[in-house]
């Protein structure tokens, strides 16, 4: 993009006090403005042309209706002169009004624009305020500066001293903007409520300190299963290269850690051993455990037969406990998938399989993942019930990951109920226990979730910065759900002040991942991008 100039064409006549914008179709302005603010900035140019300097600041929020007041502009005067300050780049902004307005006699307006696309804005603003009389006597005609409402306060604070020559400043139009878009947030991407190991039934008392190390693992508690590893391995010293069970544990530890690759190949690596023994009860606890880690990095696709494989595999050796988590698993999948329905239908299967074995752990899941569930399908009332009831149990039990899921959950009901303090301290909690565990993927949701409330609280540069933090958290861990998430949100968030073609840039990267994932959350996305595609325009030259 490039400063220009456009001219009015041959024989219109210049405004002068008290006549009408010569060239103007009777109507644009107000059609453009609206009725009121339309006839205050016509008024502004018939007042003001041929007076010497003068300022109107004009707050426009749409790339469109800027573009189309510049050429009803230049349609209605001798000639107007545009400087696009996006294209200032290190040079001093005199230098840019140099190269697009001569002051002469035909000369009558000068156009400042693109202020909210400048990536050196506050330096901008900052000359201005600082040369504002040696640039009213250099420029000594009537300016305006058509600008996005957020840069229309970044100039307020930036700018004050200039902001005072304004004899006109029309204010952001009532019902205009992007501000709708912002209660169209996808939700956060779901934490898996619950253990993120499976208790295998075979590991029954008296316990040895790999059954121990699972059960820390299960519950939250990290450090701990680390340790009964370390004292597992100096009496198992071959344990690590030959025992499934041994090396599946790998596996669940680097999944916390977010090392979703090594965990991968860990989880693999025991799968052959399982083949090798024709152990099928493991095997289908890694074809679980494997699918699991999928879910986390947002492939549903690859992560549904593998689970179906595993709990084909429970039913056929009559395992309840993991068939249970089985069916937990795939619930989760139907549930990102937006088969609701089926989702629900499966949870409780699972839920009435933990209550039947008296397994706690199992239901406190079954319990959370319904109450996800039932939020997703508006039921608010029904959800917060259930969650509360899954936060009593994994609190007895001291499940840290069922206590952070839950938490979690009820902040995403306080949001819904416009409850944003509350929905803060929950997700600092619970991003406390995440940073407690060293669990990065719990990291990246909860601080996708901070800057969903930041962004509804106004504070935009808290919520920019949280997404950009939870964005490289999930890049780097392939949480390419929570990646997408978060780009559609700051994609969203940067249009809303005004940096459209960046915004769109960034939810089109975003839609583009959960087309290649399928989730459920693409609708939505699709609808936010369609919505941003509407407010934009080619900012071709002149």
């Amino acid at each position: 993009m490039r400063a220009t100039t456009s001219s009015a064409s041959a024989g219109e006549s210049p405004a002068g006090p008290g006549g009408e914008a010569a060239g103007a179709e009777l109507g644009s302005f107000e059609r453009i403005l609206g009725p009121e603010r339309g006839a205050a900035y016509r008024r502004f140019l018939e007042w003001s042309i041929g007076g010497g300097f003068m300022l109107a600041i004009v707050e426009i929020r749409r790339p469109a209706q800027r573009e189309a007041l510049a050429a009803a502009t230049g349609a209605a005067v001798p000639k107007l002169c545009v400087a696009r300050l996006v294209s200032v780049g290190a040079r001093p902004v005199r230098t840019l009004l140099e190269e697009v307005c001569t002051p002469s006699a035909d000369t009558s307006v000068l156009m400042l624009t693109h202020l909210e696309e400048a990536h050196d804005a506050a330096r901008i603003c900052a000359e201005l305020n600082v040369h504002r009389d040696e640039l009213a006597r250099r420029f000594a005609l009537p300016w305006v500066l058509a600008v996005h409402p957020a840069a229309a306060l970044a100039l307020q604070r930036d700018a004050p001293d200039f902001c005072d020559f304004a004899g006109l400043w029309l204010p952001e139009e009532p019902e205009g903007g992007t501000e709708p878009l912002r209660e169209q947030a996808l939700r956060s991407p779901a934490t898996s409520g619950g253990s993120t190991v499976r208790l295998s039934p075979e590991l029954a008392e008296p316990k040895g300190l790999l059954s121990l190390a699972y059960e820390a693992a299960a519950l939250g508690h990290v450090d701990r299963a680390a340790d009964l590893l370390a004292q597992y391995d100096m009496r198992h010293p071959d344990a690590r290269t030959h025992d499934p069970r041994r090396v599946h544990m790998d596996g669940a530890l680097l999944r916390i850690r977010g090392r979703f690759a090594d965990a991968l190949a860990r989880f693999h690596a025991a799968l052959k051993l399982c083949e090798e023994t024709g152990d099928r009860h493991m095997k289908g606890v890694l074809l679980d455990a494997i699918a699991q880690t999928h879910i986390l990095q947002g492939d549903l696709a690859v992560a549904r037969p593998l689970v179906k494989e595993a709990l084909e595999l429970f039913e056929q050796i009559g395992d309840q406990k993991n068939r249970a988590a089985s069916l937990h698993q795939l619930s989760v999948v139907e549930e990102r998938l937006g088969n609701d329905a089926s989702a629900r239908e499966l949870a409780r299967e699972a839920l009435v399989l933990s209550e039947e074995l008296g397994d706690q752990v199992g239901r406190a899941m079954s319990l959370h993942h319904l109450a996800v569930i039932e939020e997703r399908m508006g039921h608010y009332a029904k959800a917060s019930e259930l969650v509360h009831e899954s936060l009593t149990i994994s609190d007895k039990l001291g499940d840290r990951n069922g206590r952070l899921a839950s938490l979690h959950q009820l902040a995403v009901l306080a949001m819904h109920e416009n409850n944003y303090a509350k929905a803060r301290e929950l997700l600092g909690e619970s991003l406390k226990l995440a940073e407690e565990m060293g669990n990065t993927r719990y990291r990246s949701v909860m601080l996708h979730g901070l800057a969903t409330i930041a962004l509804y609280e106004g504070n935009r540069a808290e919520a920019r910065q949280l997404w950009l933090e939870s964005i490289k958290l999930s890049e780097e861990l392939g949480a390419k759900d929570g990646q997408a998430a978060s780009l559609v949100m700051l994609g969203m968030l940067e249009a809303d002040q005004g940096q459209l073609e960046h915004g769109l840039a960034l939810v089109r990267e975003g839609v583009g991942i959960l087309e290649a994932l399928g989730t459920a959350d693409l609708v939505e996305a699709k609808e936010i991008l369609r919505n941003l595609e509407s407010l934009s325009v080619a900012d071709a030259p002149r």
